[in-house]
């Protein structure tokens, strides 16, 4: 597909910006969740100005939860839209779809957030115009969104603007907000106050606009327009043959969730918040649309320096993906607040309910750990206030400790899992959403989270104040989830629902199984620890109770089944009778345009027959746990279950690369990463509809640093044998490893590393070297 027919391009040049060139409606939904703007505290999805149908204006504060009905789970609210901007030139509202689009560009430039609209446009009055939209999403102050529309008009027109605060926007149909008091001040600043329906959060929206005409600021004055939750204003003016009008929107969001009102009671902290957003917004309605994006955009500079990946490929396709991917893990994390998670859709869309998964410990947190890890630590924070919810999670389930839920949201929400997925497209019933009650393993994967956290940063004080709670709670659950097998003389796991969700009620997936073991293993290592500080094994014993935990988590892990490799093939049954399912002709399924055809043809129960897998799953297990595969166990494993998955989950691909990476079949790697790269970046108009794919961002990044860039930490030792693939000369990269900053190059012919800090040793394809102190180090 060309541009012309829709698809995105890349800046060749630049490596920078994204380019749609030709505007296409069915292309719509998708670019406004790739173009789209945030800065971790809240999320702006990129929607067009003036209306279209089927447009989707989103815009999320990142922990505002709400539920609509008790019979529903919370989500997270479609806050009132301030991006609209419609334009009335000669008395005919300007659309693309009307008159004559003679010159078309929309770009995101990843390096400063920035999008940026070029339209050439000929009414059905004749009148040719030119008009520039830009938009800025304030990383240096992340309450603030900015919008600046340039006009150029080659005859006399007159131009009406009509903008606001427009609070009509649902969550597909579902309304999340209570109108508040709308008014204006000054003759100018509008406020929009609204509260979500049973959270009780306020929220408060503020908008001003500056009109100019050549570069003079004209006092024009602005005719209120309102209606059922609406509050705009409207613009008149003439402008003359070759005159420029320039408008600028300022518009800023605060919450009674803010991070500052944390230690206040909700009514406090609503009637706060009330008061302060309209004080801080008069103190920066000076400021320009150049004056927000010159301070954002040095946050931004500042962020790449630290973050960037950069590399030299035939296809330059993959520097602008690498840089995608970085971005927008960058926009879904809330850097300060350890209250928040991360969503499936990060905050660019609907899809999930703005929920999180076991993608954010698996998937997403990698990246920050050794980017950033303080955000990291945030991100594990986050599972430590949820803790209470999975304890008594736990507890409903009929098992001790703190079982993890597949879903969560807010720190006080508990399970937020739907009890329902839609409808069987083969049976027509209601299909059950089994993964909130059987997928388990995301207790096991935040465990594993937290180990690595310890492992690369030697955070003792993380590991004092959190860390071992949950290390502790969720082994404590796997003690009592396992059951005894007296025929086998084991323990095992059974009716479960492992990565591979397309095989449900499973028994013995050996992805959980041994993920539950190491949590267990985790679990002991963190009594022993404890045996060092009384102190804190007092505390610790008063509040979640010790005595005896020590024998129970030995004795299960001591006869824990694990699966094991067949002795004749060297496969892993990826659970029990796994290898006794027939073999599905893929071919059709593989190659489809769109993910999940299979189910058209195939319900979850239908699949239990056959050997097809929806994404990586031994495949996965032998990524996190390398240690315990060699390499031609890995081998063997990735060529009989690589041909059996659909990789309908955006979660296979990145993990298939990487692995492919590592036993040196270059060439499938890099076809691995292209295909993640294109999850959202391909030519597919549906593919980013419901927003982009969170964890595949996280799994494109790690398909380059530690596939590519052979950068993984095995048994507590950081190793780096990199794996180039033949399109790439060279790729560059940046991480921290217990303190010490390393930048790291490579080539086709050799590897320099650059310690920025007391000398290491880090495993290497020549043996283990020491990095010097603040040198480079070539091999």
């Amino acid at each position: 597909m060309t541009a012309q027919d829709g698809a995105l391009t890349a800046n060749m040049a630049s490596g920078w910006i994204l380019e749609e060139q030709t505007f296409h409606p069915e292309f719509m939904a998708k670019y406004e969740a790739i173009f789209s703007q945030g800065n971790g505290y809240l999320g702006q999805r990129a929607a067009l100005d003036e209306q279209y149908e089927g447009q989707t204006r989103n815009l999320f504060v990142s922990g505002t939860f709400d539920r609509f009905h008790d019979s529903e789970v919370s989500e997270l609210p479609n806050l009132p839209d301030v991006t609209n901007i419609g334009l009335r030139i000669a008395g005919q509202n300007f659309s693309m779809l009307i008159g004559q689009v003679e010159t078309y560009s929309q770009k995101l430039n990843l390096y400063n957030g920035e999008t940026t609209r070029q339209v050439c446009w000929v009414s059905p009055q004749g009148a040719t115009l030119k008009m520039t939209w830009r938009r800025t999403v304030s990383m240096s102050d992340v309450h603030l969104l900015d919008s600046q529309v340039i006009l150029t008009t080659d005859k006399s027109v007159e131009v009406v603007i009509t903008s606001g605060i427009d609070g009509r926007v649902t969550n597909s149909g579902t309304q999340h907000t209570v109108e508040g008091h709308a008014r204006v001040y000054d003759g100018s600043i509008m406020e929009y106050p609204c509260r979500t329906l049973n959270s009780g959060i306020q929220v408060m929206i503020h908008a001003s606009h500056r009109l100019l005409v050549d570069g003079v600021e004209e006092s024009i004055p602005m005719k209120i327009v309102t209606s059922r939750r609406y509050l705009g204003g409207e613009y008149t003016l003439r402008l003359e043959a070759g005159q420029t009008l320039v408008l600028e929107k300022l518009a800023s969001v605060y919450t009674g969730r803010d991070m500052e009102y944390r230690e206040l009671r909700a009514q406090e902290a609503n009637e706060r918040v009330f008061i302060d957003s309209l004080e801080r917004f008069r103190g920066v309605i000076g400021n320009s649309y150049a004056d927000v994006l010159e301070a954002s955009s040095k946050v931004w500079t500042r962020f790449w320096e630290r973050h960037d990946v950069q590399l030299d490929s035939e296809d330059t396709r993959d520097q602008v993906a690498i840089r995608f991917a970085i971005y927008h893990l960058n926009i879904m994390t809330n850097h300060r607040d350890s209250r928040m998670g991360i969503g499936a859709k990060g905050l660019s869309g609907e899809g999930y309910k703005g929920h999180s998964f076991w993608d954010t410990e698996i998937f997403i947190f990698p990246f920050f750990l050794f980017t950033w890890p303080e955000v990291g630590k945030n991100l594990l924070e986050y599972r430590y206030w949820t803790l209470s919810g999975a304890r008594a999670l736990a507890q409903k389930r009929g098992y001790q400790g703190a079982m993890y839920p597949w879903e969560s949201a807010w720190i006080d929400d508990g399970d937020v899992t739907p009890d329902n997925l839609g409808v069987d497209l083969v049976t027509g019933k209601i299909l059950p959403c089994e993964t909130g009650e059987i997928e388990h393993h995301v207790t096991a994967d935040i465990a594993f989270a937290v180990h690595q956290y310890y492992n690369a940063t030697g955070d003792m004080e993380f590991l004092e104040r959190c860390g071992f709670e949950i290390l502790l709670e969720t082994a404590r659950f796997w003690s009592s989830r396992v059951e005894w097998n007296k025929n086998e003389n084991r323990y095992e796991i059974r009716h479960v629902i492992g990565p591979d969700e397309y095989q449900v009620d499973v028994n013995n997936n050996a992805y959980t199984n041994y993920l539950a073991a190491r949590n267990m293993e985790l679990g002991l290592r963190a009594l022993d620890r404890l045996d060092q500080n009384p102190e804190l094994r007092q505390r610790l014993d008063a509040k979640i109770g010790l005595a005896g935990l020590r024998e129970r988590l030995r004795e299960r892990l001591d006869r824990m089944y694990l699966p094991q490799p067949d002795p004749e093939s060297g496969i892993v049954p990826q659970f029990d009778g796994y290898m006794d399912q027939r073999q599905l002709d893929l071919t059709c399924y593989r190659n489809a345009q769109s993910v999940g055809e299979i189910l058209k043809d195939y319900n979850f129960q239908m699949l239990r027959n056959f050997q097809v897998a929806k994404q990586a799953d031994v495949v996965q297990l032998m990524f996190l746990r390398e240690e315990l595969f060699p390499g031609d166990l890995r081998r063997k494993n990735y060529l009989y279950y690589e041909p059996r998955t659909l990789h309908d989950s955006s979660l296979s691909k990145a993990v298939h690369s990487i692995l492919a990476s590592d036993l040196g079949m270059m060439e499938e790697a890099y076809e691995m990463f292209r295909g993640a790269a294109e999850t959202d970046l391909g030519p597919e108009p549906d593919s980013s509809e419901g927003g982009i794919h969170s964890a595949n961002m996280g799994g494109i990044w790690q398909a380059a640093v530690m596939g590519f860039g052979g950068m993984r930490v095995i048994n507590h030792t950081l190793r780096i044998v990199p794996h180039l693939p033949r399109a790439w000369k060279r790729l560059n990269y940046r991480f921290c490893w217990q303190g010490n900053p390393l930048e790291v190059t490579v080539t086709q012919e050799q590897v320099r590393v650059f310690n920025g800090g007391p000398p290491i040793v880090v495993e290497t394809i020549r043996g283990p070297m020491e990095l010097s102190a603040q040198r480079e180090t070539v091999f």
